[in-house]
């Protein structure tokens, strides 16, 4: 049963509720009828079945054929091996790039591939007034910037393929949206190890950015250094350049893998 969607202010206040339902489930209570929904949330039952069925048709949760009841759903799931992802790379990484801060004295970003995306999980900023904020958890195209191309550049042929088709926006004047120069590009990054991008995704910002890659050789994150233009002169790019892959290179060995 399809749901009807309902949009603006009392739109928002229904998708609220519609997840205060997902707060009921407990280790001890994995199933939950639609009586017990009702007792438990004091919402009327109408209104309970059509956040039930919003929430079903989104896949949080499904129902049970036998028992009538809910459970939660493969969203929840996906979601949730998402959030474990995230923190247990944050948390193995963040010595580094609190070193990587210190020694270049710029912003230190971490980001992950989610659905096409680039999410940045981790961002630790030098005391310098002039920084380039990454925003956290902001979804960004993976064909602008260092530390989205490098994710770009390790994710399966036929995967960048399909990003490539869905077409290349720009960002900025100097973003890429020709789909053979990106290849090229993404050839060249696969053969260095790494990225460079200036001003692709800010105006007047720099970026070098390398791939943390696990046993088989994919990239699960990527680790990248970011600053103005200006302030990072072609000695402390090189620098700056060695200092990442000697980083991720560690990271990656302890992820299990070898070149």
């Amino acid at each position: 049963m399809r749901c009807k969607v309902i949009t603006g202010e009392n739109g928002t206040k229904t998708v609220l509720v519609a997840l205060s339902l997902l707060d009921y489930y407990t280790i001890d209570r994995m199933q939950i009828g639609l009586s017990e929904f009702v007792r438990l949330s004091g919402i009327p039952k109408a209104n309970v079945l059509r956040h039930l069925c919003a929430l079903e048709e989104k896949g949080f949760i499904k129902q049970d054929s036998k028992t009538k009841k809910y459970q939660l759903g493969f969203k929840a799931l996906e979601l949730a091996y998402l959030i474990n992802k995230q923190f247990r790379i944050r948390d193995m990484v963040l010595p580094y790039m609190e070193k990587l801060r210190d020694e270049t004295n710029e912003t230190v970003t971490l980001q992950i591939e989610d659905r096409g995306r680039g999410i940045c999980i981790e961002r630790l900023d030098p005391n310098n007034a002039l920084v380039y904020l990454t925003p956290m958890g902001s979804r960004e195209y993976l064909h602008t910037g260092a530390s989205r191309k490098v994710l770009l550049a390790y994710l399966p042929d036929d995967r960048i393929d399909l990003i490539i088709a869905e077409g290349l926006p720009r960002v900025t004047n100097k973003s890429v949206t020709d789909a053979e120069q990106l290849r090229r590009e993404i050839a060249l990054i696969r053969e260095n190890g790494y990225s460079i991008t200036e001003g692709e995704h800010v105006e007047g910002a720099f970026a070098v950015s390398a791939p943390i890659r696990v046993r088989d050789g994919s990239a699960i994150a990527s680790l990248s250094v970011v600053g103005p233009q200006f302030r990072i002169n072609k000695d402390k790019r090189k620098r700056y350049i060695n200092l990442l892959l000697e980083m991720v290179k560690e990271i990656s060995a302890e992820l299990g893998f070898r070149e």
